[in-house]
């Protein structure tokens, strides 16, 4: 294809059935919508005396705690815990904290992590539109958010990202978890409309990074790069990629990749004509992880396979989490309008989720 696609918002149209552009360019309005949603929850004090949380969440209802884990490490009170299964860990107890999170509350694996808690008399809370996960908060008269997505056309979990991040920060908040206030969540806003201004539709590929990426993308087997504070929103982004643009790609985090991946990059003798590596930098990293992300981008380089360099600019980790969100929701859209396919559907995962249904 052409890039002049990149460029038309009817031809997009065409392409892109689901709207996912429409949730894409919402994703600073979920934001406050999800702010503002959630500051009537009332949370007993009794789940402010935890020692840990754990947070569970599959696919794109569990990126919110990637989010606030990796956002949040030096500044959580407590260890957070992510459950991306059926079972909750065995220490989880009376000191513990249970945060649910399903998009369309019918997620068998957290259903049966609420089910669990629910066994073992845990406190737990819950996030999602409805369904199965919410009756069970109603009935057993647990804290929960309910999700009333109107700035989410697409009606997609993964590009509900601003009401599942944000909605998992504020239940965190009114727990006593983590500190935020409604300014953090205006300023998140204002940098992702940023980005909105810099790589929506009518800013064409010369000027827009986003376009840039995508087509640098096209054919390649993508490897993410980050460290620190955007490891969470890179898996979110990657998740993304997965599932809009069905195309395969992977994260990986610095320091942890030095250490052993490095060593990978020799084989196949394809990889120069197939990866592509893409470095989400930051100078908010420490010292330490900048230099290192320097000299990892050499040895990638040195080995022959190519590089894309994304440099966040927001002011705060948190802010530089939703500016890479935003950007990497545009690229992988975009991506998405190259191969000609609608963004939307996930034929394997519901033909997988068919199949688990039917023999239950």
């Amino acid at each position: 294809m052409s890039l002049s696609v990149l460029d038309s918002r009817e031809v997009i149209a065409k392409i892109d059935l689901g709207n996912v552009l429409g949730s894409v360019e919402a994703l600073p309005q979920q934001c406050l919508d999800a702010w503002e949603m959630s500051q009537g929850i009332s949370i007993p004090d009794s789940y402010k005396q935890i020692d840990n949380i754990i947070m569970c969440g599959m696919g794109g209802s569990g990126l919110g705690a990637r989010v606030i884990e990796s956002v949040y490490s030096k500044e959580l009170k407590v260890p957070l815990i992510r459950v991306n299964g059926y079972d909750l860990p065995a220490f989880a107890n009376e000191r513990s904290l249970i945060s649910c999170s399903s998009y369309s509350g019918s997620t068998e694996e957290t259903i049966q992590n609420a089910n669990q808690a629910i066994t073992k008399n845990l406190k737990w809370m819950a996030i999602g539109t409805g369904g199965k996960l919410l009756e069970l908060a109603e009935e057993h008269k647990v804290p929960f958010y309910k999700i009333v997505p109107k700035f989410n056309p697409s009606n997609q979990p993964r590009m509900a990202i601003g009401y599942s991040v944000i909605g998992q920060l504020a239940l965190a908040a009114h727990a006593g978890i983590v500190s935020i206030d409604k300014k953090e969540i205006e300023e998140i806003a204002k940098v992702m409309s940023g980005v909105i201004d810099k790589t929506k539709v009518e800013v064409p590929e010369n000027l827009n990074s986003a376009k840039k990426l995508a087509q640098a993308m096209k054919g390649k087997v993508i490897i993410y790069i980050a460290g620190e504070h955007l490891s969470g929103p890179i898996h979110v982004v990657n998740n993304q990629q997965n599932e809009n643009a069905k195309n395969i790609s992977f994260d990986f985090q610095i320091p942890e990749l030095n250490h052993h991946l490095m060593e990978g990059l020799k084989h196949p003798e394809t990889n120069p004509k197939d990866v592509l590596f893409v470095f989400a930098f930051s100078k908010l990293y420490s010292p330490r992880v900048q230099k290192r992300f320097e000299l990892t981008k050499k040895v990638v380089e040195k080995n022959g396979i190519s590089t894309f360099s994304i440099e966040l600019n927001a002011f705060s980790e948190l802010s530089q989490a939703f500016e890479l969100i935003q950007l990497g929701a545009y690229a992988n859209l975009y991506l998405s309008i190259l191969y000609g396919q609608n963004a939307a559907p996930i034929p394997w995962v519901d033909w997988f989720k068919d199949r688990m249904l039917s023999q239950s």
